[in-house]
């Protein structure tokens, strides 16, 4: 079960696959279309020819420098996306404020976003976070000793302490 497109114009050529000829989802990213070939004695020609003008399509936006939710909106709508083409928007970098997928969407006016995607992390300074004389301070404390013994991956800390500050910030 394959959706993409899977061919050459080798010699020997056996097997054209032409995949989907219109894209379903972004799991199908790129072109598609049809496969138009001519097969004569000890001789194949293949052409891939677009028969789909839209495409799906995945767009990062670093959110590193944004510093509210309001400005994210902005950034979302001002986007210049191809016109017939529907979007995946990745949300990268340190995030300043929370992201709230399903309340962005409300806010959306580009009708070529389809999905909105947060990859962010949070954005804080450890060493300045485990100064505090609170909770979170002890936790980051924590986190920080473990950084420097090198015990557990780094990405893994991270999300802990991501996790750990977000459960914390609601109390």
């Amino acid at each position: 079960h394959i959706h993409k497109p899977d061919y050459n114009s080798e010699e020997n050529q056996y097997i054209v696959y032409p995949g989907s000829p219109i894209s379903l989802g972004f799991d199908e990213l790129g072109k598609h279309g049809i496969i138009i070939g001519n097969i004569e004695k000890n001789n194949l020609k293949i052409e891939f020819m677009p028969i789909d003008n839209r495409e799906f399509k995945e767009l990062e936006l670093d959110v590193t420098n944004i510093t509210q939710k309001e400005e994210l909106i902005e950034k979302l709508n001002e986007l210049n996306l191809e016109e017939n083409n529907l979007y995946k928007i990745i949300l990268i970098g340190k995030r300043n404020f929370e992201i709230n997928i399903y309340e962005l969407y409300k806010f959306i006016t580009n009708k070529n976003i389809i999905k909105i995607k947060n990859n962010t992390k949070l954005n804080y300074n450890l060493e300045e976070l485990a100064n505090n004389r609170n909770l979170k301070g002890i936790f980051a404390q924590e986190i920080l000793e473990e950084l420097n013994k090198n015990n557990y991956d780094k990405n893994i800390l991270e999300n802990v302490l991501e996790i750990g500050l977000e459960l914390l910030e609601k109390q």
